[in-house]
């Protein structure tokens, strides 16, 4: 996943806005990684300022200077966006050079490890030539991929496969009286995939 800036302010009240704004003005300034920022730092930094006589202002309760406070901040909000693209453009990935702006870093999101699943269980379906294969929650699945197989089971067999959200299904027009082999297929975010081993039946 590439880094990237969080220009999420939501979690912020007005006083922790302004610090982080203020912060984002004194880490930038002079840095040598952005000599020519855009939006020029002086506009932020006055926004800044505006910002902070407006919240004094605001503390008053009048509607007229609560209005302009939060008018003052969605303009501040839109210049901080504005000046994290820049910041990424800058940095092209640079973990140190991105956090060196006063920025956050958006969080990677966690990947829940794919557990293993076990041996699907098989049962005759409720008509001749069906197998229903099922199989115990797998931690961090997403999805399930069915796969069966018949005759002797070699590295060279063909698998045909159903794709399900469920943990059950069933195979259905298979040749009563032929063996078959089902595995199941899980996977999880990402990239992950598990298989079960294969478990096989004979199909009545």
């Amino acid at each position: 996943m590439k880094q990237a800036l969080s220009t999420n302010f939501v979690p912020y009240n007005d006083a922790g806005f302004l610090v982080f704004a203020e912060n984002i003005v004194f880490s930038m300034k002079n840095n040598p990684h952005f000599p020519d920022p855009v939006p020029p730092l002086e506009t932020i930094s006055e926004l800044v300022n505006q910002f902070s006589e407006s919240l004094t202002d605001a503390a008053t309760k009048n509607i007229v200077d609560i209005a302009l406070k939060n008018q003052l901040r969605k303009r501040l909000e839109h210049q901080l966006g504005r000046l994290a693209l820049y910041v990424m453009y800058v940095a092209d990935e640079s973990e140190a050079i991105l956090v060196s702006s006063g920025y956050n870093l958006t969080k990677k999101p966690v990947e829940n490890k794919l557990e293993t699943p076990q041996q699907p269980t098989l049962r005759s379906g409720i008509s001749s030539g069906e197998i229903t294969g099922m199989i115990k929650a797998v931690k961090g699945a997403k999805y399930y991929i069915f796969e069966i197989t018949y005759g002797a089971l070699t590295s060279d067999s063909t698998w045909e496969t159903h794709s399900c959200s469920r943990r059950k299904y069933t195979f259905t027009n298979l040749t009563p009286g032929q063996r078959y082999w089902v595995r199941i297929a899980v996977l999880g975010t990402g990239k992950q995939k598990a298989y079960s081993s294969p478990a096989s039946m004979w199909a009545q």
